[in-house]
């Protein structure tokens, strides 16, 4: 479930359920499960029920659909983030920890945090590789950055990595505005790996 996205170009058929996809989380992202309704799906994509019904058997799997799209994407930009050792290390991984829970604090809203119960609930063990991913990708980066070898940290990559994971769970407290929750997000890093915040 946690497969790449494709560079090859989307048959027209894969660009409308893409759309459909994108426009789901969006009113997920708005209301949460339990009050959005295959109608509500539908009008959001802009097509009609029964247009809805021939890509998908219904709320459920346009759901995990869309959740499955959601997190493929938010792990692109990740990779992208922490694919630029042009940054320093501190700035790569603000940016990653941004690209994946900045991107949930900009598309969910706490009236539709049952999202996160239901995908925990619907499809488990996928919603936990997604995390093992991100973790993995975070210590990866860690252990191959001279600046967080020679920071002193003493602690390995991958329990840094279950900290800023910790770290960034925090996205649902307090209703943070993006700059105030990139800001936290840079501090963690610049605690936890023993790096200057600049």
């Amino acid at each position: 479930m946690t497969g790449k996205s494709s560079e090859a170009p989307q048959s027209a058929a894969e660009a409308r359920r893409n759309s459909i996809l994108d426009a789901a989380v969006k009113e997920f992202g708005r209301h949460g499960y339990r009050k959005t309704s295959i109608e509500d799906l539908a009008a959001a994509a802009g097509i009609s029920k029964q247009g809805l019904y021939l890509h998908f058997a219904g709320k459920n799997e346009v759901f995990q659909a869309s959740m499955q799209k959601y997190l493929v994407d938010c792990m692109a930009l990740v990779d992208k983030a922490l694919g630029r050792t042009d940054l320093p290390l501190v700035d790569r991984l603000t940016a990653a920890l941004n690209a994946w829970f900045g991107r949930h604090l900009a598309t969910f809203s706490p009236a539709s945090f049952d999202v996160i119960v239901t995908g925990d609930q619907l499809f488990p063990a996928a919603i936990e590789e997604f995390k093992r991913e991100f973790m993995k990708r975070i210590a990866g980066a860690l252990a191959a950055s001279p600046e967080f070898t020679a920071s002193g940290a003493n602690r390995s990559a991958k329990e840094v990595a279950q900290v800023l994971f910790l770290c960034g769970l925090t996205w649902k407290e307090g209703s943070p505005s993006p700059r105030e929750f990139s800001e936290r997000l840079r501090l963690c890093v610049c605690v936890c790996c023993h790096l200057k915040k600049e």
